[in-house]
Formats: C-alpha cells, structure tokens, sequence
C-alpha cells in the first residue's frame, strides 16, 4: 500500500507541506489544521514533517495522483511510494550524495541532474550551451 515516507535529511524547514495541506484541509493556508507537522530538532539543528495521513485523503492537484503535499515539497524529503520503492529511493539518494554536493540539499529524484529539470530532454554542450 502506498504512504508518505519522508527522508529526514532532505527537509530544509520551509513547511510547504504542512501549508498546503492545511489549505486543502480546512481551506485557510496555515500550519494548523493539516495532518503534516514539521518539528524543528534543536540539537540536531534539522527539521522533519510527522506525517499523519496515507496520502489518500487529500485530494491531488497533479494529474499523477501524488499528494499536493509530495508534488510541491521543493527538496524531495516526501515520497509517495510503496515501501520497496521508499527504500530504494533512499539508496538512490544516498549514492547521488557521493556524486554530487547538490544532492545533499535536494533529491536526485525531485531534480535527476543539477542543470536540467525532470522531463527536460535538452543537453548541453561541454560550453554550456542548450542544445
């Protein structure tokens, strides 16, 4: 069964989530009255979204059925998945950490190559260039 998992060290704090879901919740964009809410670790100085909801009930703005929640968390730190590919996804995250700085702040499957976003099938030239 599908659920939302998060990814701990991809939240940045911002609370997109817990505002849109509010939003579609009660109607008001707030950090109250949603089923997500990020809790700021002082002594870890990180923030993570306790998750309250199977990704069902709420009502998806996207075509692809992710909840609005995952669709617009600009870090990747939601997944909408079955637990295999949670965890694969995990590993995904943890491989691209090694390749590249940026994905330590974003996920490879939010944003696949810094330069390029998802479904853009543009290359570029070793000079930058679009081609």
């Amino acid at each position: 069964m599908k659920r939302i998992y998060v990814v701990e060290d991809l939240c940045n704090g911002c609370r997109l989530c817990e505002s849109f879901c509010a939003s579609l919740e009660e109607g008001v964009f707030s950090s109250h009255g949603g089923r997500i809410r990020v809790t700021t670790v002082p002594s870890k100085r990180c923030s993570i979204p306790i998750v309250d909801c199977n990704g069902e009930c709420i009502r998806s703005i996207h075509e692809d059925g992710r909840p609005t929640c995952v669709a617009l968390c600009p870090t990747g730190a939601l997944i909408y998945a079955e637990l295999e590919r949670a965890v694969q996804a995990r590993l995904e995250y943890e491989a691209a950490r090694q390749k590249h700085s940026l994905f330590k702040i974003i996920a490879p499957w939010k944003w696949p190559f810094p330069w390029l976003r998802p479904n853009e099938q543009r290359a570029r030239s070793a000079e930058g260039e679009v081609m």
